[in-house]
């Protein structure tokens, strides 16, 4: 799980494109984690949250370098918006939380950059409308936050949209709020790290990677160590999915 990559981190981020190349088999989003991957070396899906531009202008085309596609999570809200109506929805998302530091380089992807991606091979999930802190905002905003989102996004695609990316910490993932993802989506991807079996499960743990370290850091992130610390976090998350998608069964 990557954000944004400013051009003064490029090189990191090719370090880790060329240490990650190495030694993994990039899934591409096209591919929805089924059990028909094959391969030897183990696999990993790159994920970029935000819908920054720098994900356009320089994420992808380093990716398609590599042969890799990425999965980009992008608010639709942002797409078409002003400078200053962009600033006012990541304050407004922001306040909630007590963050404060939003710089210039968080502009997001038009409309067209976003449908150009999909073109080429990459995948685009919802990330929400507008980088909404789902569980701090009333329940009846929850629908445009994540129903509308989806529908807006499968309306510029011109098919369904299978990833969403849960906002925040994964410790306020509010079980309604996922079923309605999972009614919606294939996918949510988690900030809860783990490993994922395969064929992957419809709630997604991901890894937290910061493009400013070099390769020997990415190495420590990716390592698994921190994977235990979350093992009761995604059995009870896990729990949650598993409750979510029952009682979409039934209904």
């Amino acid at each position: 799980m990557y954000h944004d990559v400013p051009p003064h981190l490029l090189h990191h981020f090719s370090a880790h494109m060329q240490w990650l190349s190495a030694r993994f088999e990039f899934v591409r989003p096209a591919e929805r984690l089924s059990s028909s991957l094959g391969g030897e070396r183990p696999k990993a899906l790159l994920t970029f949250d935000d819908g920054c531009v720098d994900n356009y202008e320089i994420v992808a085309p380093l990716l398609e370098q590599f042969g890799a596609r990425g999965l980009f999570l992008v608010c639709p809200a942002f797409s078409g918006a002003s400078e200053s109506d962009c600033y006012r929805l990541m304050e407004r998302s922001a306040g909630y939380l007590g963050e404060k530091n939003r710089d210039s380089r968080w502009q997001r992807m038009t409309r067209a950059q976003i449908v150009d991606l999909d073109r080429r091979g990459h995948g685009i999930g919802n990330h929400t409308m507008s980088h909404a802190p789902l569980a701090h905002i009333p329940e009846e905003k929850l629908h445009e936050e994540i129903v509308e989102s989806c529908d807006v996004l499968s309306e510029w695609l011109g098919h369904a949209c299978d990833f969403f990316a849960w906002t925040y910490d994964w410790n306020e993932i509010t079980e309604k709020a996922l079923k309605l993802i999972l009614d919606r989506h294939v996918f949510c991807l988690s900030p809860c790290g783990g490993l994922n079996s395969w064929p992957a499960p419809r709630l997604l743990w991901r890894t937290g990677i910061d493009v400013s370290q070099s390769v020997p850091f990415l190495k420590a992130q990716i390592s698994g160590a921190a994977d235990y610390l979350y093992r009761t976090k995604r059995t009870y998350l896990a729990r949650m999915s598993e409750g979510s998608a029952r009682t979409s069964a039934t209904a």
